[in-house]
């Protein structure tokens, strides 16, 4: 209540008095009860409430629906006669059988509840939720506001508290992308010796120079009395480098696809789960960075069991902006490449620079396959360089209704 209410208040009292009017004078002491009541109620109204959110699986697959539960509590012995709660959520996300409200930031959307808590009341709603884009999305903050029971005061709050939940990119089949089913990168070989396995060891010989210290095999040196190395089984299966150029335009200034972007994203991760399938360690290079985090993408081929979600969250991440141009990409992490590896360039644009390293990485004896989208890259000339082109938007949204792989 305002200064006006305990003013009128106060008047009623004082006339009440001068004029020896009990009837005035019981009025002044009912306004100066509730006034009393509404003032302590707006207080501590929303003292001991609490409101939290507790979802299936905070980490879904592209299409997935998952649970959404939101307790609200009220500890304490008096009871709210309302209590309302508008969530910030984003609005990228299907929510069933709730109330949802527009807001003022751009891509966003209020979950709203209004509801009574008796004292020490717990009540918990749930709702089924779907995501309709890939993406980290932030759930929260959140603000609670109620008053007293007679609607003169209001409070407000907000709880910062916020979650993230994860939305993995769309998975398909190779062969929905338009790629061969067997072999779509070629054999997997190269002229040079095939890696090593440090996991299979086979023996023991005499050490040369130009071995790794590494692979000191002491127990066989102790026992001949002379230096041995170890001798691994050579791999079985050779690593697969995905490099990923997040940008669909060769200048950022054009700005971006974003179905373009989104099918390319897709087919990044196609890549990644049918190499993981196959037994190939597998890794990620893209020149964009994670939010949050802002970490740079950088994934070395290997065959951690975690190693395709690693890959399949840094794609959910990605910032959909290019920090840096593929072709520096290509050219930085090259060098790092195992011997052996096969490299996988997904992107909508391959202007003369991307070109030259692709043709530098060939030469290097890699592997080298270049996905292609959009209608922007024409006829190349990339002798050794596998292609696919996979199309643009048209083949992009028949894909979006195909099921996940």
């Amino acid at each position: 209540m305002g200064t006006l209410w305990w003013l009128i208040i106060a008047l009623l009292l004082i006339s009440s008095a001068l004029l020896r009017n009990n009837l005035l004078f019981l009025l002044g002491l009912f306004l100066l009860l509730i006034a009393g009541v509404s003032q302590l109620w707006t207080r501590y109204c929303l003292a001991g409430v609490g409101y939290r959110r507790r979802f299936g699986s905070a980490r879904l697959f592209f299409g997935e629906e998952t649970e959404l539960a939101v307790e609200f509590v009220n500890a304490k012995p008096l009871p709210l006669a309302w209590l309302r709660v508008e969530d910030d959520i984003p609005g990228s996300f299907e929510v069933r059988g709730a109330k949802t409200e527009g807001s003022h930031l751009v891509g966003r959307a209020r979950l709203v509840n209004l509801l009574s808590l008796r004292w020490y009341e717990r009540v918990t709603r749930r709702y089924r939720i779907r995501p309709l884009h890939r993406g980290a999305w932030r759930f929260g903050p959140a603000e609670i506001s109620s008053g007293d029971i007679f609607g003169f005061a209001l409070k407000r709050q907000e709880l910062a508290d916020a979650e993230i939940v994860l939305v993995y990119p769309k998975v398909v089949a190779l062969e929905a992308l338009g790629l061969p089913a067997q072999r779509p990168f070629g054999e997997l070989r190269t002229s040079r010796r095939v890696l090593d396995d440090p996991l299979r060891m086979m023996g023991a010989r005499e050490y040369l120079p130009g071995d790794s210290f590494r692979h000191i095999h002491w127990k066989a040196t102790a026992h001949r009395q002379a230096l041995q190395t170890k001798v691994f089984e050579p791999s079985a299966a050779l690593p697969l480098a995905i490099f990923l150029n997040i940008n669909t335009y060769e200048h950022l200034y054009e700005g971006r696809d974003s179905d373009l972007q989104e099918y390319a994203i897709c087919a990044a991760a196609s890549v990644a789960r049918w190499a993981w399938d196959n037994g190939h360690p597998v890794g990620l290079y893209v020149n964009s960075i994670a939010q949050p985090g802002a970490q740079r993408i950088r994934i070395r081929p290997g065959s951690n069991p975690a190693q395709l979600l690693y890959i399949l969250e840094a794609l959910a991440k990605v910032v959909e902006f290019g920090r840096w141009p593929i072709d520096a990409v290509l050219q930085t992490e090259g060098i790092h490449l195992p011997a052996g590896c096969s490299i996988v360039v997904v992107s909508a644009t391959a202007n003369a620079r991307v070109q030259q390293a692709l043709l530098d990485l060939r030469r290097r004896e890699y592997g080298v396959t270049l996905i292609s989208l959009g209608e922007r890259i024409g006829d190349l000339q990339l002798p050794g360089v596998r292609r696919y082109h996979l199309g643009g938007e048209r083949e992009w949204h028949d894909l979006t209704t195909l099921a996940l792989a």
